[in-house]
């Protein structure tokens, strides 16, 4: 074998784990369940740029940012661009992170994922729109719960369920979806993803719900939001591997709300996208 055969044949084989590493989140936290405004555009970004805590011989630390244009709330027809730091850590099965949460991988085997989760709830400022205003603010908090994953190869399952323990949504949300990876060459590949997230009545009353005292504070009509799905979504995310470190992610991603959040006179436009792109460097 030639020294140039070897030297591709090695770079092919540090760039798969970092196309792994970088893809499989989705699972996880793809269009957060509770989130409005930067929270909807946090899932779909955590997609591409954490792991999902699958074994691993080493750790891994991602250092980068991402950048996100997506409604300015759940149902608003209004858009703004927004960034945050991206920080993640691997070890092993343990995994932590600004998008995916904190968790742990209980499954020794590649194609099962399962363990609990500790994650961020976006919360939602009633400064975002003039639609929200006199609705007061929903505060972000803390979720526990926990995820299940199966790989299909190149098909994929993955279930979360999560329960709030901070701010002032204690409720209950559920997503459920499957996907699709392929490798377009040893440093491009593309996922697709399609979800369904569901929510009790407390969060779905949270986000969408219009008590008497905040209709007297904003005019909208007075309504009460029960459980159901939250919205049904799709999406794809390219990654680029420019090398064993340095890696680029594009997204685009749309979902239409159910029918109780659609019918909320928070809600302006049902259907939604987004785009996002990140850009990191592995350690």
């Amino acid at each position: 074998m030639t020294s140039n055969n070897l030297q591709s044949k090695s770079l092919v084989q540090t760039r798969k784990p970092l196309a792994a590493w970088s893809l499989r989140r989705h699972s996880l936290v793809a269009l957060a369940a509770a989130a409005a405004g930067m929270g909807v555009a946090v899932g779909a970004m955590a997609q591409s740029v954490e792991g999902d805590g699958s074994p691993a011989a080493d750790s891994r630390f991602m250092l980068g940012a991402a950048v996100a244009y997506a409604p300015r709330y759940e149902g608003s027809d209004e858009y703004k661009a927004r960034g945050l730091p991206l920080i993640n850590y691997r070890n092993g099965r343990f995994f932590a992170g600004t998008l995916g949460g904190i968790g742990y991988n209980f499954s020794p085997s590649p194609d099962w994922s399962y363990g609990p989760l500790l994650s961020y709830r976006f919360g939602r400022d009633q400064d975002d729109s003039d639609r929200l205003r006199g609705l007061g603010d929903v505060d972000g908090g803390a979720d526990l719960g926990g995820f299940v994953r199966w790989n299909l190869r190149p098909f994929f399952l993955h279930a979360t369920v999560r329960k709030g323990i901070g701010g002032n949504v204690s409720g209950t949300t559920a997503k459920f979806g499957a996907g699709y990876a392929i490798s377009l060459s040893p440093s491009d590949r593309l996922v697709f993803d399609a979800s369904v997230d569901w929510a009790d009545a407390a969060v779905m009353q949270a986000y969408f719900g219009v008590t008497p005292t905040q209709s007297a504070r904003s005019g909208l009509g007075v309504y009460k939001a029960n459980a159901g799905v939250r919205r049904y979504a799709i999406g794809v995310v390219w990654t680029q591997s420019y090398s064993p470190q340095w890696f680029s992610t594009v997204g685009v991603t749309a979902w239409r709300l159910g029918h109780e959040a659609a019918a909320s006179p928070i809600t302006v436009d049902r259907n939604a996208s987004m785009v996002s792109a990140s850009v990191g460097y592995r350690f």
